[in-house]
């Protein structure tokens, strides 16, 4: 059986790690923006005369947060971002030491920099180790660009059947999500190697796209997969793979490997608004599928089709 070829993804404790330092710097920044005096008197030192300046400070922490939780999306791409973060958690705290030996700053107002800085070193350099690990992976043509989605689920049918209702002719019409706006242009009404399907539509409602997608593989009732041949996307492959669970059912799975578009602005732009179209998208898919099949609504147009009733025998 063949499998998606590609980058693999990032770990999910580093992303974690970056999503906690996000939030915490969000929360952090904006604390000292509304609160800018509130160090200051907790440690006992003179309020400053130009409170702004230490509100811009809050601000500049923010920003950082924002690109934390960008990174968290993957930091394996994104790990410029945890470096900028982590010589910046390792130059406070040396700038806190020589104001500290200077007696500008009191010991107490060194708790700001445990939690601002030095509990982020160890996760920091782990998520840049692992990086640094998969760069060469990276360096492969057009590695770096690709993407991979996966989705399942369990259907009560067997994959005859999941599989016949993907190569009906309305099959495509059904699973496109109402609030995607794309049409059905043209269609060859067939999942064989070379057929080909057109869609149409509007990005976001505004932008005019025209999807056209190639079948490449065929193997019924276990596999067929298509291929952007022009669209909105970088790089397109799709498996639609039909997988016996073994029990009469269908393990449907959907394998998408994906590149966006305009380079590295898309990757830190658009990769987690891509992926969680995706996500919306596929679930739809699967649980329209799951319904039209097992509430057995498309059993008329099964029905209705004899070569597909005879390949199902």
């Amino acid at each position: 059986m063949s499998t998606l070829t590609g980058r693999t993804e990032a770990p999910v404790w580093a992303s974690r790690w970056l999503v906690a330092a996000g939030v915490y710097n969000l929360l952090w920044g904006a604390a000292m923006i509304v609160f800018p005096h509130l160090l200051f008197d907790v440690c006992g030192i003179e309020r400053l005369n130009y409170p702004e300046i230490w509100q811009c400070v809050g601000m500049i922490v923010g920003v950082y947060g924002i690109g934390y939780l960008i990174a968290a999306g993957d930091s394996r791409t994104h790990w410029p971002i945890v470096i900028v973060g982590l010589l910046g958690k390792v130059l406070g705290p040396i700038g806190f030491v020589v104001a500290l030996l200077r007696g500008t700053f009191p010991p107490l107002f060194g708790l700001t920099i445990l939690t601002n800085d030095l509990i982020w070193w160890i996760p920091f350099a782990m998520i840049l180790r692992d990086a640094a690990k998969h760069r060469k992976e990276d360096q492969r043509p057009g590695a770096l660009l690709r993407r991979q989605f996966v989705m399942e689920s369990s259907i009560k049918a067997p994959p005859e059947v999941v599989f016949a209702f993907h190569e009906s002719p309305d099959a495509l019409r059904h699973l496109i999500p109402p609030w995607e706006k794309m049409n059905v242009v043209e269609s060859s009404e067939s999942l064989q190697i070379g057929s080909r399907v057109v869609l149409g539509g509007r990005i976001l409602g505004l932008v005019p796209i025209r999807w056209v997608a190639v079948h490449t593989e065929y193997q019924p009732p276990h596999l067929f997969a298509d291929r952007q041949e022009s669209g909105p996307f970088a790089y397109w492959y799709h498996r639609h793979r039909f997988l016996d669970d073994g029990h009469g059912g269908t393990v449907l799975r959907d394998e998408v490997e994906y590149a966006v578009p305009l380079g590295v602005i898309g990757r830190c732009l658009g990769n987690w608004l891509v992926r969680s179209k995706l996500a919306a998208m596929f679930a739809y898919r699967h649980a329209k599928t799951k319904s039209l099949i097992e509430s057995e609504e498309w059993s008329c147009e099964l029905s209705a089709s004899e070569p597909l009733l005879s390949d199902i025998k």
